[in-house]
């Protein structure tokens, strides 16, 4: 079983962009992979950012590839794609070869546990309960906006909320 969560935009509603744009962000479909402390945290979801972010600008067919490396600093690679569906698969197909230790070019390695516990702030709108209330930061309109919780625990909500749609907030 893949350890990589996954959650999409079906439940976006127009309100939903309407909080947003008023804060200025944008929301995207994003695919996430982060190394740090030898963890790998891999997670897709609904992300907002910064409206003049290049992630903000990508438009209908095309991708925007971005890597972030200690020696590096910022790099990204933007260009056509291959469409919304065949491009969604394959980011989830990439997340799942890279727990299953299958590099991209290169030999394949060990298995990967996902860890996913690193910390992010959702918006999240549509079913509420007592663990959502506890983790309240705001309200956006309809929606909450939660303090800083673990991108497992997130989707493990959303799980038993399956029409809820939710949405990770810019690191700050």
């Amino acid at each position: 079983e893949s350890t990589v969560p996954a959650a999409g935009i079906r439940h976006i509603q127009a309100e939903d962009v309407s909080n947003f744009k008023e804060h200025g962000l944008v929301c995207k479909l994003i695919s996430t992979g982060i190394m740090k402390d030898g963890k790998l945290s891999a997670f897709v979801h609904p992300t907002l950012v910064d409206k003049g972010e290049p992630e903000a600008n990508v438009p209908a067919n095309y991708n925007l590839i971005t890597l972030v490396g200690s020696a590096s600093g910022r790099m990204s690679f933007y260009g056509q794609g291959a469409g919304r569906y065949p491009t969604a698969y394959n980011v989830v197909q990439d997340c799942t070869d890279l727990l299953q230790g299958k590099g991209f070019y290169s030999p394949y390695g060990g298995k990967v546990q996902a860890d996913n516990s690193v910390e992010r702030r959702f918006y999240v709108r549509g079913d509420k309960d007592a663990w959502l209330e506890e983790n309240k930061q705001e309200s956006w309109g309809n929606a909450v906006v939660t303090k800083p919780v673990s991108v497992s625990a997130m989707h493990d909500w959303l799980k038993k909320h399956p029409g809820t749609f939710l949405a990770a907030l810019p690191n700050e």
